[in-house]
């Protein structure tokens, strides 16, 4: 591997996550229906950032802000240039983390009536949620299939 090789694979796996984030993002916010959708899309796409979603107006704005697409603009820098085994460890720990506060998220929202107003959308605009969902598992599925591989560094 020549030098300086890393750092422009993690730049190139940051921009790649950033588009991946944004169109995420894009999908939740339309999902959110301008109050009447659901905002389960864009507090799961943003995990863990989504529970600042729980602080009231600060943390929605920071979800806004720096939500869905700084996220996964951080997995795609980790993830590019992942030839070294701490370094996968590392990323695959934060995937989880990532899957743990989604599900906290999930628990979270249950009392809210989130599931109501996501089983309402999906009554509405179906082809919304199902869009949503196929672009966050192709990008879940590509991210494991990178940091599952063998590895040839320590």
């Amino acid at each position: 591997m020549r030098a300086g090789s890393e750092p422009r694979q993690a730049i190139v796996g940051a921009i790649v996550g950033f588009v991946y984030g944004s169109n995420l993002a894009y999908l939740s916010f339309l999902a959110m229906g301008a109050g009447h959708g659901s905002f389960f899309p864009f507090l799961l796409s943003s995990a863990p950032l989504g529970v600042f979603g729980f602080f009231g107006d600060f943390g929605f704005n920071a979800i806004v802000v720096g939500g869905a697409p700084a996220v996964w603009a951080m997995f795609g820098a980790l993830v590019a240039p992942s030839s070294r085994a701490k370094w996968l460890r590392l990323t695959q720990v934060l995937v989880l983390s990532h899957y743990a506060s989604g599900l906290a998220l999930v628990a979270g929202t249950t009392g809210l009536g989130e599931f109501a107003r996501l089983e309402r959308m999906g009554r509405t605009a179906p082809e919304l949620i199902v869009l949503w969902a196929a672009v966050y598992l192709v990008g879940q599925i590509a991210l494991w299939w990178r940091i599952s591989r063998p590895c040839s560094g320590s």
